[in-house]
């Protein structure tokens, strides 16, 4: 058995996380040179760690990236260590402070009118679009400029690939100016008491939220609406009150989590289960597997809702580099499955086999076929 994923169409990883979390929690992986973090303890432990840290993109001037792209890379939170962390993190919670109330059933609404909900794809029609709408809503973009936004993302998400392609690069070109450059007027536009430099961090991480919530957020939309077709009975009789919704979020970013792992780089020889993972070595923390940890959590295979630890799970990771944005991804896939199973209580799922992208960090359903009645 393989037990470092390449592949989730055909790997049964659930299967691989309860070997390696029974029987080899840390693990070093020959073939591809990179340690692997399946226990809690060991993944907690190593999120925690300050000498652990995110490998940061390396930009010399010899990069075909354009500048822009480089300042982007350079600034934002979810690529930056130590005092430039501290700070890029600062620029975004900036941006967070800024969101209006703005309904998530308002977009909702929206995406759904735009199509024919007797039979279509939640994938294409919701997850790849609520996230980035609701947060130019929430923060007041006009429309012109949130077109341009929500059309180009899926080009500028290339920008995180760690090994681009010439298309990458000529994707990327085509559009980072037009994002830096309507970046920039929207927080022209806020007249916040900043110098040049903290209005460039803020530019650059605002943009980073439009990257970061595009995979995860799609992810989470997806599994929480497929777990709330999949388990809940309560659903048709229409019996459940809010705490439902944001407990059906938490047990699935817990039971099935769009995102996987995430990478660190140890920067210091680092001691953890009676071995030593060197300065310069590479570590993949399976926050997947740790959320799959009988140590921590009882039947782990079981989907609860009424678990009373589920939101002990790690999906956000811990520390510094825990994800800024979880608390409004959970009220968004809360609020998107409330307005569902309020309008449509008799929604169903059309398909029972699915495909996934072939991305290494995160799991994500390609199509998921429904009628909403």
């Amino acid at each position: 058995m393989n037990t470092t994923i390449l592949n989730w169409n055909d790997t049964d990883h659930v299967a691989i996380y309860q070997k390696q979390l029974k029987e080899q929690p840390l693990y070093y992986d020959p073939n591809l040179k990179i340690w692997v973090a399946y226990s809690y303890a060991y993944c907690k432990a190593l999120l925690l760690n300050t000498d652990v840290q995110v490998p940061v993109p390396a930009i010399g001037d010899d990069s075909p990236l354009n500048d822009k792209a480089k300042l982007l890379l350079r600034n934002m939170a979810r690529v930056s260590n130590d005092a430039q962390h501290v700070a890029s993190h600062e620029a975004a919670m900036l941006i967070y402070r800024r969101f209006s109330q703005a309904p998530v059933s308002e977009v909702l609404e929206t995406l759904l009118d735009e199509t024919d909900i007797r039979e279509f794809d939640w994938v294409e029609v919701v997850c790849k679009q609520l996230p980035i709408r609701l947060i130019l809503k929430r923060l007041g973009f006009n429309e012109a400029d949130s077109s341009y936004i929500s059309i180009n993302l899926a080009a500028l998400l290339r920008i995180m690939l760690p090994n681009k392609t010439a298309d990458d690069i000529k994707m990327i070109t085509q559009v980072t100016d037009g994002y830096y450059e309507i970046a920039e007027k929207y927080v022209d536009s806020l007249a916040l008491p900043v110098d040049e430099k903290t209005k460039e961090l803020i530019v650059c991480n605002l943009i980073g939220l439009f990257i970061q919530c595009y995979d995860a957020g799609r992810g989470l939309l997806c599994n929480t609406f497929l777990n709330l077709l999949r388990h809940n009975n309560k659903m048709r009789a229409g019996k459940v009150d809010d705490s439902f919704y944001k407990e059906l979020v938490d047990e699935t970013l817990r039971h099935d989590p769009p995102v996987h792992n995430t990478r660190r780089l140890a920067v210091v020889d680092i001691s953890l289960g009676g071995q030593t993972i060197k300065a310069g070595e590479t570590v993949m923390i399976v926050l997947a597997a740790a959320n799959l940890d009988p140590e921590v959590f009882n039947n782990p295979r079981q989907f609860d809702i009424m678990r009373d630890n589920n939101d002990k799970h790690l999906t956000f990771g811990l520390g510094g580099h825990n994800c800024l944005a979880k608390y409004f991804s959970i009220d968004m896939a809360a609020e998107a499955c409330r307005y569902i199973a309020d309008k449509y209580p008799s929604t169903r799922l059309l398909q029972n086999e699915f495909t996934y992208e072939p991305q290494l960090n995160v799991r994500l359903v390609k199509e998921l076929v429904v009628s909403l009645c």
